[in-house]
């Protein structure tokens, strides 16, 4: 029977000391895709996926190497088991589903001694498959960003189906083609908080997570600052929808800005799909909370509509963060 992953925010938190040694079965056949996390007044938020052990190509890796190595990664199968993972001198286990999938979410903050506010690297056991990261937010960080990344921060041609397939698919990380300033920009835009290094950055995006351990290569790559990943679930019992990208963008985000509700946010993304309409949603709903929406023109057809007080992307890249 599957798990109710609605139902896992229960589980307890373990208390300090060493983490019992998992099951020989769940040993080194297995490694633990940790999504990375985050932490605020208003609660805690972990997830990953428990899968079939893989790697994806090398930074070297030629075409068909790439592609049979990132195949491989979509179609990986996940696991049922015990999850266990510790960020901070903290402890925490839950149980992933019959997919793999697995999620730990409460309304409570972290217990008196947390960590302090910035980034803490998360381990698993199972081991991580690359590194994750909780952000325990501080709260004199008042601007955060939210970014999509296909033909946002990354090159990727949505609209043309075989380009995407291509670049998606068939080269490594760090050989895809970053979006030409935006790098410089996030990192501009953290200076405008006191702590920068702990800005709020958010990287949302309907790319299979699948292919989370690839996406964090190309970032660190390229200089993006840190943030949290957060890709769509591609599965049969999956919560995520799979077609609707807005519905999938507003379900999102807006546990985002939920979760960090003294926190104003740049939202930038592309016109390639659904983005403008996804952030307009937002903005009626948050508008306190969103700094303002920047969308980069990537659709092929010049008369695709604008969303009235939205903005031009290259326009931003000009006169730098506001």
């Amino acid at each position: 029977m599957s798990l109710d992953r609605r139902r896992v925010c229960l589980a307890p938190l373990l208390a300090l000391g060493g983490v019992p040694r998992l099951a020989a079965a769940q040993g080194d056949d297995l490694h633990n895709i940790v999504d990375d996390a985050w932490a605020t007044a208003q609660g805690v938020s972990f997830s990953g996926r428990l899968v079939e052990k893989r790697t994806g190509p090398r930074d070297d890796s030629g075409l068909r190497s790439s592609l049979y190595r990132n195949s491989r990664l979509l179609f990986t199968g996940g696991e049922e088991g015990t999850v266990q993972w510790s960020a901070g001198g903290l402890r925490w286990q839950t149980r992933a589903d019959d997919e793999g999938y697995w999620l730990l979410r409460t309304s409570q903050p972290l217990p008196p001694g947390a960590p302090a506010p910035g980034w803490h690297l998360i381990e698993s056991k199972p081991a991580a498959s690359s590194p994750a990261h909780l952000l325990v937010h501080d709260p004199a960080n008042t601007v955060g960003l939210i970014s999509d990344l296909d033909d946002t921060i990354l090159v990727s041609e949505v609209n043309q189906t075989m380009r995407l397939l291509r670049n998606s698919l068939a080269v490594p990380p760090e050989s895809r083609e970053a979006v030409g300033g935006m790098a410089a920009l996030y990192t501009a835009w953290t200076k405008r908080n006191p702590r920068p290094a702990a800005t709020p950055v958010f990287y949302v995006s309907g790319s299979p997570r699948q292919l989370t351990d690839s996406v964090r290569r190309f970032l660190h790559k390229h200089g993006f600052p840190p943030g949290v990943l957060q890709l769509k679930e591609v599965s049969p019992g999956s919560s995520d929808p799979l077609r609707d990208q807005q519905a999938y963008k507003v379900a999102r985000i807006s546990d985002i800005l939920q979760a960090f509700p003294q926190t104003r946010f740049a939202l930038l993304g592309d016109d390639g799909e659904r983005d403008p309409e996804s952030y307009a949603e937002l903005q009626a709903r948050f508008g306190a909370q969103v700094l303002g929406v920047w969308i980069r023109r990537v659709h092929p057809d010049p008369k695709r509509p604008r969303v009235p007080g939205q903005r031009d992307m290259a326009e931003l890249l000009a006169s730098g963060p506001p």
